[in-house]
């Protein structure tokens, strides 16, 4: 396979897993800017271990991208020094957030002409 094939290949399969996984009205909760580099470099890397056709690796990809939802696996148990023994009760009343209880106020929003280099 040329590496033009081979680069053609990659990106058929990061449009497969991306447009499946992000279609539109999905509340996937995984950040694009961030899911867009490392899917990338899945897919590189099961390229590199043999996945040499497109079904094949849109699969891995998209397996991936569903794999940043998982939530951890075991829960990360932090203690600080000066924590009480006793159990902290998971849902304290004073954290409770409810929209009727919100106040938001709109702030006037300045706009900033960017000039670039390139132009």
């Amino acid at each position: 396979m040329s590496k033009s094939d081979h680069i053609d290949l990659l990106v058929r399969a990061f449009k497969a897993a991306w447009d499946h996984y992000f279609q539109p009205g999905r509340n996937g909760g995984v950040l694009e800017c961030l899911a867009r580099p490392a899917l990338a470099e899945v897919l590189v890397r099961k390229a590199r271990e043999g996945a040499d056709d497109e079904p094949s690796l849109a699969a891995a990809g998209l397996e991936f991208l569903f794999s940043l939802e998982d939530p951890p696996e075991e829960p990360v148990d932090l203690l600080l020094e000066d924590s009480p023994e006793e159990p902290v009760d998971e849902r304290d009343a004073r954290w409770d957030t409810h929209l009727e209880n919100g106040r938001a106020r709109f702030l006037p929003v300045e706009h900033v002409r960017w000039l670039s280099d390139a132009a």
